[in-house]
């Protein structure tokens, strides 16, 4: 049982080198990602844009491409974040020396780190909770727009037989469908408004969301990186490192 236990710390071990490998890179994607996800300046360059864009007069709503993208991709960078502070998380866990009188330093250090890296995980699992509402929201206000037309449609089948006739026996199937659109021809501003600034206000949150990404990562790493000797050998390297159950 040991040897499993000493061979999944050092598989643990690797992983987080790994991940501290390619944290200068992960960084410097999210960095990247903010620079092209959210050009505009101001909320208000935003709104102005997203004014521009939104179609008031069709029954399919297309979304606001910029937003949902930018959505996308801060559901996948949480996504790697807490997976990589997990990583961060598991290896702490197995780390963890028999508890005993004196020299816990080491220990105290990684407690610190498991609860920053906790809750940081933990925040950035809210905000990926909260996600999903943007689509319900928007779909909301866009339905209520007056001069968005209503579709309905319908289809019928009849089908009627015979026999005996002059031609044997027959069947003969019809089918008939359509669609009705219905607009009530006038476009309440604050209706429109409303979907726009469903819009702004989320590509707020996400922009806000990708620095909190950038910025909480950022320091795990750095927490990890300062403190990995403490944390892979909270005792030493001459003391009692052997994991223990508690």
């Amino acid at each position: 049982l040991l040897s499993s236990m000493e061979f999944l710390l050092q598989q643990s071990k690797s992983e987080v080198e790994a991940i501290l490998a390619s944290a200068p890179s992960d960084i410097e994607r999210i960095s990247a990602s903010l620079k092209s996800l959210f050009p505009h300046a101001t909320l208000s360059g935003a709104s102005a844009a997203f004014t521009s864009a939104l179609n008031i007069s069709s029954v399919d709503n297309p979304g606001n491409k910029e937003v949902t993208d930018a959505l996308f991709v801060v559901r996948d960078e949480i996504s790697a974040a807490v997976a990589k502070i997990m990583a961060f998380e598991r290896f702490i866990a197995l780390s963890n020396p028999p508890m005993e009188d004196g020299n816990n330093f080491g220990v105290t250090v990684q407690m610190m780190v498991a609860k920053y890296c906790k809750d940081t995980r933990e925040s950035l699992e809210k905000i990926a909770d909260g996600l999903p509402a943007y689509f319900d929201s928007r779909a909301g206000a866009y339905e209520k727009m007056p001069s968005v037309p209503s579709k309905t449609s319908s289809s019928s089948t009849s089908t009627s037989s015979s026999s005996g006739g002059k031609d044997g026996d027959e069947e003969k199937k019809s089918t008939s469908s359509s669609t009705e659109e219905k607009a009530s021809g006038s476009t309440s501003a604050d209706r429109s408004n409303h979907v726009v600034a469903i819009d702004v206000n989320f590509y707020f949150k996400l922009n806000t969301a990708l620095k909190t990404i950038l910025d909480s990562y950022a320091v795990v790493i750095d927490n990890v990186t300062k403190n990995f000797d403490k944390l892979a050998a909270p005792k030493g390297t001459s003391g009692s490192n052997s994991m223990s159950m508690f």
